[in-house]
């Protein structure tokens, strides 16, 4: 049976991270404006970046829960898997917050392009790198 690789886990919770702090830097003043408190948004508090850590790591370690309890599946076919996961779970998520928020055409890009990064590299590295297995572990 395989079980998580965990090294894999946190080779892309690494690349998402470091992903995250370039989409962070880069954020549109246009973006920014749009709250009232546009000074206090661009000020990072310790509680936002652990809940941004820590959010990042749920999500990834049960995206690769999920691809070790599902069975019979090809490489390509968990690749689909974690792009599904993206596409008809958490995508919606975020058109209905940019629907009901009114958010433009390019801000609701920005909001989508750091998801949808994320999933690539969740997508790439998590299937086709399987833990190995050994008749010597239990």
């Amino acid at each position: 049976m395989y079980k998580i690789n965990h090294k894999a886990v946190m080779l892309v919770f690494v690349f998402q991270l470091a992903v995250g702090a370039m989409w962070y830097a880069s954020t549109p003043s246009s973006f920014l404006g749009r709250f009232a408190l546009e000074d206090l948004s661009r000020q990072l508090s310790i509680g936002m970046v652990m809940l941004f850590v820590l959010s990042t790591f749920v999500y990834l370690f049960f995206t690769a829960w999920l691809l070790v309890r599902i069975k019979g599946m090809s490489g390509f076919g968990r690749f689909l898997l974690v792009i599904a996961i993206w596409l008809f779970i958490v995508l919606p998520n975020y058109a209905f917050v940019s629907l009901h928020l009114n958010f433009s055409g390019f801000d609701t890009f920005y909001l989508l392009s750091y998801g949808a990064i994320n999933c690539a590299i969740a997508a790439i590295i998590l299937p086709l790198w399987r833990s190995s297995r050994s008749i010597f572990n239990n």
